[in-house]
């Protein structure tokens, strides 16, 4: 029994030690210090669903502020970087049923093409294929039977945008 405690207050200690060298996913970013504004402009809308780009769009904006750090803007003037985007596709697609076989879950697959580029013209970020995907339950009560479409649109913009905030900050691409 003794023996074990040691073992486990060096492995504690080793990762305690591992774990100075990292940051938390998103707490640091790539982005030069002379980036203090960006300009989050509308999300194209290369797909037949109406409000998706919009939604994208705010909830972009809402994150880049929350998550960056920036002052955030819809204007190219006096910005210090431009992020642009077009949601090039948009699948929702039911993956289990309710007993009376209604769709209770669905897999929701969103891709956009996302660009972050400086005044120089410098690119910060760049995916051409942004992929996000994500499982989401149908509520099951007596209004869950209206139409719930633009809620679900709030809902995926918001995850959308803090999975793709994450992956400009930590300078990666594709998404999740």
């Amino acid at each position: 029994m003794r023996k074990s405690a040691v073992y486990l207050l060096i492995a504690s200690l080793v990762l305690l030690a591992a774990g100075c060298s990292y940051h938390l996913m998103g707490s640091v970013g790539l982005l030069p210090s002379t980036v203090k504004t960006i300009a989050v402009l509308p999300f194209q809308r290369r797909i037949p669903v109406l409000q998706l780009d919009q939604r994208v769009t705010e909830a972009v904006t809402r994150e880049v502020a929350r998550r960056m750090k920036v002052r955030v803007q819809s204007s190219r003037r006096g910005a210090d970087a431009i992020l642009t985007g077009a949601i090039t596709a948009y699948h929702v697609v039911p993956i289990s049923f309710n007993e009376a076989g209604r769709a209770n879950r669905y897999r929701v697959t969103m891709a956009a093409r996302v660009k972050l580029v400086d005044t120089a013209g410098k690119v910060l970020y760049k995916s051409d294929a942004y992929h996000f995907r994500e499982i989401y339950a149908r509520s099951s009560g007596a209004a869950g039977y209206i139409n719930e479409e633009v809620v679900a649109y709030d809902i995926v913009a918001a995850d959308f945008a803090r999975a793709l905030v994450a992956s400009i900050l930590e300078g990666g691409e594709g998404g999740r």
